[in-house]
């Protein structure tokens, strides 16, 4: 359960306690205050779930998208090109729900602001995911794993080939 000051890490999406300078799980520093403002300002929905799964969890896939208008912040689907509950388009503010990092997925990498970002930055408009990437295929994990695991980190189970992801 999050408390107010908890923080998901941008790299790996792991749920820190408020304490915490750097991620439990990959040492990834905490993010600045603009990320933390960033995310604050998408009606105060935590990057991740308040029922105890990983942002990737079972109801959350690649490409789906947290609405950047005003404080609606609703998740809306990989397909969807416009708000399923206010009607707003999808833009480059918005947050990809699986990660909580800006989603470029359908435009020019411009990177957070309209600043650079590439592959190798070190921003919060970098994607999360490395070629080879993978998530696990176990029911109710569904947990992203690095390419360089043979098994999930999360439940152990071993990598299938079918679950890296198509991109």
């Amino acid at each position: 359960m999050n408390r107010p000051g908890d923080w998901n890490c941008r790299s790996c999406s792991h749920l820190n306690f408020q304490r915490r300078d750097s991620c439990q799980r990959c040492r990834e520093p905490r993010p600045s205050s603009i990320s933390t403002d960033l995310l604050s300002s998408f009606g105060g929905r935590p990057v991740g779930s308040s029922f105890g799964f990983n942002a990737a969890g079972p109801d959350v896939r690649p490409g789906d998208w947290y609405c950047s208008l005003g404080n609606c912040g609703t998740h809306n689907f990989a397909n969807r090109s416009s708000c399923f509950k206010c009607g707003a388009v999808k833009n480059e503010s918005s947050l990809s729900a699986a990660t909580g990092f800006i989603d470029m997925s359908d435009g020019p990498r411009r990177g957070l602001f309209g600043f650079g970002g590439s592959s190798s930055g070190g921003g919060m408009g970098r994607s999360p995911w490395k070629s080879g990437d993978w998530f696990c295929s176990r029911s109710g994990c569904n947990e992203h794993n690095f390419a360089s695991r043979s098994e999930c980190f999360r439940c152990n189970a071993p990598k299938e080939p079918a679950t890296e992801p198509p991109y």
